[in-house]
């Protein structure tokens, strides 16, 4: 998919559209497949609902990521959703670190395969449904198969380049 015809270089400045984006909180994920016998994974934080019928979500990957690369071969993924105690492994993930991302995380292979954290706050486990191209980002369309709830940790967020407690603000937490 090409650029749209609107788009003129330079229009934006990216500096203020990066900080811009950064004012919007979001919470924070680690998106796993497996190949063969090794995961694979990844931080994101571009992470959606789409459709409740039928279950749909997506998740927007570096077209440089490794973990696209095998999500499109493998044609499964899960989507962990880290609790506020998960800020380490988020950070792990979001480096280039290979195989050594998983040492000493505490995880099962979900229905489908991928590696489902111990920890999260919950699981969404896929099958690929479908890809898009998004600039330097690919979307991916994930049709649940499973998903768990774990624990009662409020979520981990994420709001102008760093992670935040909401904790206070959240009732019944």
């Amino acid at each position: 998919m090409s650029q749209s015809p609107k788009y003129m270089p330079g229009s934006v400045d990216p500096a203020t559209y990066r900080k811009a984006l950064g004012s919007f909180v979001t919470g924070v994920t680690v998106v796993t497949t497996l190949v063969g016998e090794a995961p694979v994974g990844t931080t994101v934080s571009a992470f959606s609902a789409l459709s409740l019928s039928p279950p749909l979500i997506l998740v927007s990957l570096a077209r440089k990521s490794e973990t696209l690369a095998h999500i499109k071969r493998t044609g499964f993924f899960a989507v962990n959703i880290l609790s506020d105690r998960q800020s380490e492994i988020a950070t792990r993930f979001a480096t280039n670190a290979g195989a050594g991302k998983f040492d000493g995380i505490v995880y099962e292979h979900g229905q489908n395969g991928a590696p489902v954290f111990s920890e999260a706050g919950a699981t969404i486990e896929c099958d690929l449904e479908d890809s898009f191209s998004g600039g330097d980002h690919e979307i991916l369309i994930g049709l649940v198969r499973n998903a768990t709830i774990e624990g009662s940790h409020p979520p981990l967020v994420y709001f102008r380049g760093k992670f935040e407690e909401i904790a206070g603000a959240l009732p019944g937490i």
